[in-house]
């Protein structure tokens, strides 16, 4: 028997469809990743970092806004400033970025 030659072994593979797709994938890969590597353009994701949400009990609240407690449940009924949230059977706080909002809000006029 002969050996048989690289153009007779690759004529045998690219009749078989599963090893054509196989090819075809790895080919897609390797230039994917050829383009990756040579693309100086692309930045790496900048990460953000968002710090956690604090919870403000009512004496906090009302330093921040300069309103009592009466206005700030006058208000929250009326749906003008944020809701407050229950955090124990008599306990309630209010997220301080919906606080900062409310007050970022009122300094430019949008609020009442």
């Amino acid at each position: 028997m002969r050996a048989q030659t690289n153009h007779e072994s690759s004529a045998f593979v690219a009749a078989d469809p599963i090893t054509q797709r196989a090819l075809q994938a790895a080919r897609l890969l390797q230039e994917a990743l050829t383009l990756l590597c040579s693309d100086s353009t692309m930045r790496p994701p900048q990460t953000i970092r968002r710090f956690p949400d604090r919870l403000l009990r009512l004496p906090e609240v009302e330093r921040l806004t300069g309103l009592r407690r009466s206005a700030i449940y006058e208000q929250m009924r009326r749906g003008t400033f944020p809701r407050s949230v229950k955090t124990g059977q008599r306990t309630a706080a209010w997220s301080e970025s919906a606080v900062q909002s409310w007050i970022v809000d009122c300094t430019n006029g949008r609020a009442t």
